[in-house]
This record gives C-alpha cells, structure tokens and sequence, in this order.
C-alpha cells in the first residue's frame, strides 16, 4: 500500500500527537498544594510506571479515551506484600496542570508539582 504525501503527513501528525498526549501526565503530582509531606499524597508517573504511598503499578494496554486526551490501561500493581490488578484511566486535566486518575471507579485528581 502507497500512502500519498498528504495522507503520510496526517498519520505523522497524529502519531506525534499521540505521543505528545501520552507523554503529557509524565511528573511529580500531589493531591492539594504541592509540598514535600505528607508523602502519601504524591503519586509519580514516568514511562508507564505509577509510583504512590508504598505501591507501584506497571501500566499497560494502553487504549485512548474518546474525548479526551486520556488513555485506560491495565495496571499490575504491588505493594506492602500484595499484587493485584486495577482498571485505571489517566486523564491529564488544564493542559496537563491536573492528572486526573480513576482506579477502579474511584476518581481522584492531582496538581502538577515542579520538580
């Protein structure tokens, strides 16, 4: 199959926007103000992993949400001597200033901190 120049030029696009919204919730992020405690309010992401108060969870399966800029994955998660899986979508909120996270139903927003 032969893409035209245009429609070569509209795939690259819409795979560097997927890329760029992908990347968009990687950082540091607390529930409230962002300050150095309690610990247990951060939540980090960087490449697919989600770090929070003794826990990780390894992101995959990404699949885009329609209407947003969000994506749902499955998460294999572990922490205090447990494993277990969870449903959970990301979805970065005023241009990436708010990631909002639903973990099995469960919704919770958090700001952006500067490193």
């Amino acid at each position: 199959m032969k893409l035209s120049h245009t429609g070569l030029t509209v795939l690259v696009l819409a795979l560097a926007a997927q890329a760029a919204t992908a990347q968009v919730a990687n950082g540091r992020f607390q529930l409230g103000a962002c300050v150095t405690h309690p610990e247990e309010t951060v939540v980090r992401l960087e490449n697919n992993v989600l770090t929070y108060w003794e826990s990780v969870c390894t992101l995959s399966e990404p699949t885009a949400i329609a209407g947003t800029q969000g994506y749902s994955y499955i998460g294999n998660c572990a922490g205090e001597g447990l494993e277990w899986e969870a449903n959970m979508m990301l979805i970065p909120l005023q241009d990436g200033q708010v990631m909002r996270v639903i973990n099995n139903g469960v919704i919770t927003d958090y700001n952006r901190c500067t490193p």
